[in-house]
């Protein structure tokens, strides 16, 4: 290979290396959320994290909300088997690291991997309601990484967020897609423990939703608006109990 050919290739990776470095990042932060009302996440290293979804939605807001925000602002994705790509299993193989199994939800394992230069999902529990849900057919390998629309605007150079990622998972998988996938469950804040652990858990949420409402993204809606407004509220009233 020619030394221009070599700084050819340098030069085109470095893009590739920075988003991912930036995704990678975002998405340790991510990790350590708690308090949304339709999923859990759980960073387990600087490149993986383990998304948790509940299958079910047992709270349909009124007036066709929810078939508005699947058609509008997600097209949900239709599975294709020869899009699978087997070539590029987790770092951490179900085999090896299986999921406990819960028939309530779902697990996904979210890569950043320095070595893939993309990010890759991987479904780590309930595979076959994931492909019965997305008419899936023929056989497809456990570890193979799932086809997500958002990953096609990442290959053609778009600027995509860990929020894009779980937007997608959270639609993908619940029965029916929720309005708002990154809803706040204030029930769970108020049965915390301590006011103190409240003050914790929502100043993070509201640090979070804070790089959201910098994007220009779609996720940000008047329910994310109210749910900030609720979450600063809390936050004020609980943070003495931090410097007590």
């Amino acid at each position: 290979m020619s030394v221009c050919s070599s700084l050819t290739r340098t030069k085109l990776a470095i893009p590739d290396r920075r988003k991912m470095l930036l995704l990678a990042q975002e998405m340790n932060q991510f990790g350590s959320l708690r308090g949304f009302k339709y999923f859990t996440v759980f960073g387990r290293s600087t490149e993986e994290m383990l998304v948790t979804v509940y299958n079910n939605n047992y709270t349909v807001p009124e007036g066709g909300e929810v078939a508005d925000i699947a058609a509008e602002k997600l097209d949900l994705v239709n599975f294709d088997p020869i899009m699978v790509d087997q070539e590029h299993p987790p770092g951490s193989p179900s085999r090896t690291q299986p999921c406990e199994v819960d028939e309530e939800c779902t697990t996904y394992l979210i890569g950043c991997y320095e070595t893939y230069q993309r990010p890759f999902v991987w479904v780590r529990s309930a595979h076959a309601r994931l492909a019965e849900r997305c008419a899936m057919y023929g056989t497809v390998e456990r570890d193979s990484p799932i086809p997500l629309h958002v990953f096609t605007r990442y290959m053609t150079n778009q600027v995509i967020s860990v929020w894009d990622i779980v937007a997608e998972i959270v639609l993908l998988t619940m029965d029916p897609p929720p309005a708002n996938p990154f809803e706040v469950d204030h029930t769970f804040l108020d049965n915390l423990p301590s006011a103190a652990e409240q003050a914790m858990v929502s100043g993070a949420l509201l640090h979070a939703f804070q790089s959201l409402l910098a994007m220009d993204s779609v996720w940000v809606t008047d329910a994310i608006l109210r749910d900030v407004k609720h979450l600063s509220l809390r936050h004020i009233h609980t943070l003495p109990s931090l410097l007590a």
